[in-house]
């Protein structure tokens, strides 16, 4: 199964084996995390599988999760670092998914490493081999509906809707889904929503969300053959909005031969 397939596949999972992954799988996944195309390429990652088999690492959180392997991505702190962080970090969930293994995202969680020159740990993921069902049914997914994250202006094909039921599972903090759409027959304006979150750590992790949702439009786009340019426009810019801020604007069109 490819990463499309696996956005109504994947589920969060806390409850792990301590069982070792093979070492060639280990190694894949970082090639693959690096292979990942970023939002934002010019901002300098690192990603480090931390081992945790024997439960010894110092891992400290208010949602910490006991596993086997932790995945850590250090970054830049440069303006959109948190966007790319979860626009890098999805497929490299999705992919872990596919490969049979279970994988959770970890919000204020703390793993005591030595930090590598320039960068900060972001975000760190929790795997290993799942103690429950590693897939779901995309049905059962806590999720609002389209009608209520969506304002429909055009009617929308049939890719354009599958692109939208990919970005609806997408996951989030606190599962707020803190994103709303406007959505034309080739265009998508994307907009933040104005939680009140209790602490700026909760807020950076809505914006390591809203790029989770980002990659869940772009792996769509790629998988029904459209081409999907990301663009802040400044007139949308420029204006205030009640319940919420403009993000960017998702130019759909089909790609060209």
């Amino acid at each position: 199964m490819n990463l499309y397939q696996m956005i109504f596949k994947r589920r969060t999972i806390r409850k792990l084996k301590k069982e070792p992954v093979p070492d060639q799988l280990l190694k894949d996944i970082l090639y693959f995390g690096n292979c990942v195309t970023r939002l934002y390429p010019e901002i300098s990652i690192q990603m480090e599988i931390c081992d945790n088999l024997d439960g010894k690492l110092p891992v400290s959180g208010l949602w910490k999760v006991d596993a086997p392997y932790y995945l850590v991505l250090y970054s830049e702190e440069k303006e959109g670092y948190l966007l790319n962080a979860g626009y890098t970090m999805e497929p490299i969930l999705l992919y872990m998914t596919a490969k049979g293994l279970g994988t959770c995202y970890l919000g204020n969680t703390k793993i005591s490493r030595l930090e590598p020159p320039g960068l900060k740990p972001v975000i760190a993921i929790a795997f290993g081999y799942p103690k429950t069902l590693l897939y779901r049914d995309p049905a059962t997914a806590r999720r609002l509906p389209l009608k209520e994250l969506c304002i429909f202006k055009e009617e929308a094909g049939e890719p354009m809707k599958n692109i939208l039921k990919a970005i609806r599972l997408s996951p989030s903090i606190m599962n707020t889904q803190p994103w709303r759409f406007i959505v034309y027959n080739d265009k998508i304006y994307i907009f933040s929503c104005k939680e009140i979150l209790p602490s700026p750590h909760l807020i950076s992790l809505r914006e390591i969300s809203l790029g989770i949702m980002l990659s869940h439009l772009s792996i769509a786009a790629e998988e029904m053959w459209m081409n999907v340019k990301l663009e802040v426009e400044e007139a949308m810019d420029r204006k205030s909005y009640k319940s919420g801020s403009y993000v960017s604007t998702a130019n759909v069109k089909e790609y060209r031969s």
